[in-house]
């Protein structure tokens, strides 16, 4: 099986957003907007931009980090 994958250099936004779904369990859109800080639209860009390279899933309920064969858990998890 071949596998095609993307490498994009992530903006400090993209890898903080990343950061915030993958270090919590399950976060609603307007959680992600408060603990960013960043305005609804610029958001929306982010998550479809990174969905992704960062291993994240849309839920009913709102996003969460996924793990997948070929990656880690999201590499740019907050320890």
């Amino acid at each position: 099986m071949l596998i095609h994958m993307i490498i994009m250099e992530l903006t400090g936004r993209e890898k903080n957003v990343c950061g915030i779904i993958c270090g919590s369990e399950r976060i609603r859109f307007t959680d992600i907007k408060k603990r960013s800080g960043l305005h609804q639209e610029i958001l929306s860009r982010i998550l479809r931009r990174i969905k992704d390279s960062c291993d994240i899933l849309r839920l009913e309920g709102g996003y969460k980090c996924i793990e997948v064969d070929h990656n880690d858990l999201c590499k740019y998890k907050k320890s």
